[in-house]
């Protein structure tokens, strides 16, 4: 399935980033260049799909600018039952080397609660979504 071919229902403008809802049930979140995401961004990135879907599980899809960075607190609540409650599934965008290090530690130590896995290109990422 493409991206092209989605539907954008609706979508929420955060100062950092953009989440949006797209037929049939999938929630993209493009992370903006230069934001580094904490534990309150996270927080209201997980609001903002909770708005959206209005409170259902969606497919997550994270496209994070290749000058975007996420701390410690953020991963641990990322990977958490409370910041995945929203989620069947994350597939994770990453545009540079040090994001796939960091997604890869991140899947490791982490171990997030849901399926996720890690892509490079965005059509990959959302057909794996639309498998499971």
């Amino acid at each position: 399935m493409y991206f092209a071919a989605l539907k954008l229902i609706n979508e929420i403008q955060l100062n950092f980033a953009k989440v949006q809802l797209y037929e049939p049930a999938l929630v993209r979140i493009e992370i903006f260049s230069g934001t580094i995401i904490g534990l309150k961004e996270s927080k209201s990135m997980n609001d903002a799909i909770s708005v959206l879907s209005e409170g259902k599980e969606s497919l997550v899809l994270i496209v994070a600018d290749e000058f975007a960075q996420f701390d410690r607190d953020s991963s641990d609540f990322s990977a958490s039952e409370e910041g995945q409650r929203y989620t069947i599934a994350d597939a994770l965008v990453v545009k540079s080397l040090s994001q796939k290090i960091l997604a890869n530690f991140y899947l490791k130590f982490n171990k997030p609660v849901k399926p996720t896995r890690i892509f490079t290109n965005e059509e990959e990422a959302i057909t794996w979504l639309f498998s499971l």
